[in-house]
């Protein structure tokens, strides 16, 4: 008796198997197919989300500015490859760099790279361990791509949310 029960319980293991990797094959092909459809799309990695928004259109510093955003000053962008112009500033009392490039092709392939790599490590270490006091890194947290711009947000996407949302 106990032979029959091994292949009945080795069929069901294997149909349930087949099921699950239907399941997550459909899953996946329709997100695919949502990011098309919208021209813009979103990805999270281990820190937040990555939005890519507004394929098609071009900004000027004046439409952040104009979105809510508060400049305060210009930005050396020589370390940047492509940009026209690096402002760092704040919304909503948060740390905002604006990375401008001449379009959406260039802030995608010259400004992604840099952008991933600011965002490493955070912005403040708020433990205050070691030297006993909150250490400050030169990080941001999150980034958006809308149109020609890559927006570098301090703790979260969150914290230029509002601000994507005005842009828009």
């Amino acid at each position: 008796m106990a032979a029959t029960k091994f292949p009945i319980k080795l069929l069901l293991a294997s149909f349930f198997l087949t099921i699950l990797m239907l399941c997550v094959g459909l899953g996946c092909s329709s997100s695919d197919d949502k990011n098309q459809e919208n021209e813009s799309s979103s990805s999270q990695s281990e820190e937040g989300i990555v939005q890519i928004l507004s394929p098609n259109s071009l900004y000027t510093v004046d439409d952040i500015i104009a979105a809510g955003w508060k400049k305060s000053k210009e930005l050396s962008s020589e370390t940047l490859p492509d940009a026209t112009s690096v402002w760092y500033g704040f919304y909503k009392k948060r740390d905002v760099e604006v990375r401008i490039y001449e379009s959406h092709d260039s802030a995608i392939n010259s400004g992604i790279g840099p952008a991933e790599e600011a965002t490493g490590m955070g912005k403040p270490d708020r433990t205050g361990e070691g030297a006993g006091f909150f250490m400050t890194r030169m990080t941001y947290a999150a980034y958006a791509v809308v149109g020609n711009l890559v927006l570098m947000c301090e703790l979260d996407i969150q914290d230029c949310q509002g601000l994507i949302d005005n842009i828009k």
